[in-house]
C-alpha cells in the first residue's frame, strides 16, 4: 500500500511540473519563463547567436532576425520580440506581413484584431500616391494583427526600418504569466 501511494504521488508530482512548464507561452518551442539569461541560453542552444546584450540573430521562420527578450527589473522573462530585416519596397513589406497573418491565423486562428490603415497626414494619400514606405517611416503606418490565446498573445506589425523609407515585420510573444507578474509588482509600486 506504501508503495503503491508512493508511486501515486510521484506521478501527481511530475504531473504538476509538466504543466506547470505548459502555463508559459512558448516561443520556437522554447518556454517564455525563468531569466532572460536561461531563455537566451535555450536560442543559442537553438542556433542563434549572441550580438549584444538580450539580442540574438538567428532564423525564425525560414528568414534572418534579431531576437530580443524582455524581462522584469529582477531579469524574469515575459515578452520576445523578433524583428525581420527592413526592406525598402511596400510590395515585399506588405506581402510579408499578409505571409505572417496568413501563416498565424492557420495556427491559432482568425486575429483577435486585424488593422491595415495608415494615418496622420497618410490616411488618405498614402495607397493613392504611392507613399507607403514614407507613411511607414513616420509612424502613420498601421498594420497590426494580434491573437489573444490562453497562455499569451502573438503580435504582427509592420515597423520602422533604420533608414529613411524603409519598414521591418516584428513578430511579439508576450507570456501571460510573467507579465502579471510583472504588472502586480508596477502596480504594488505605485
Amino acid at each position: 500500500m506504501k508503495r503503491l501511494l508512493l508511486i501515486v504521488s510521484l506521478l501527481i508530482c511530475c504531473v504538476g511540473l509538466s504543466s506547470a512548464q505548459d502555463d508559459h507561452f512558448k516561443f520556437k518551442g522554447i518556454p517564455i519563463s525563468g531569466s532572460i539569461e536561461e531563455f537566451g541560453r535555450k536560442l543559442v542552444a537553438d542556433g542563434f547567436c549572441k550580438v549584444a546584450v538580450n539580442t540574438y540573430k538567428g532564423k525564425f521562420l525560414r528568414g534572418d532576425c534579431i531576437v530580443m527578450p524582455v524581462g522584469s527589473d529582477d531579469g524574469m522573462i515575459w515578452r520576445v520580440a523578433a524583428v525581420f530585416g527592413a526592406v525598402e519596397a511596400w510590395s515585399t513589406l506588405s506581402a510579408s506581413f499578409d505571409g505572417y497573418v496568413d501563416l498565424y491565423t492557420e495556427k491559432y486562428g482568425r486575429p483577435t484584431k486585424i488593422v491595415r490603415a495608415f494615418t496622420g497626414m497618410y490616411d488618405n494619400t498614402a495607397v493613392r500616391f504611392g507613399h507607403q514606405m514614407s507613411a511607414v517611416y513616420h509612424d502613420a503606418c498601421n498594420y497590426i494583427a494580434s491573437w489573444e490565446l490562453p497562455h499569451g498573445s502573438s503580435v504582427v506589425k509592420i515597423i520602422k526600418g533604420d533608414k529613411f523609407d524603409s519598414g521591418c515585420i516584428m513578430i511579439v510573444y508576450t507570456d501571460n504569466a510573467n507579465k502579471t507578474v510583472v504588472r502586480k509588482a508596477d502596480l504594488d509600486e505605485i
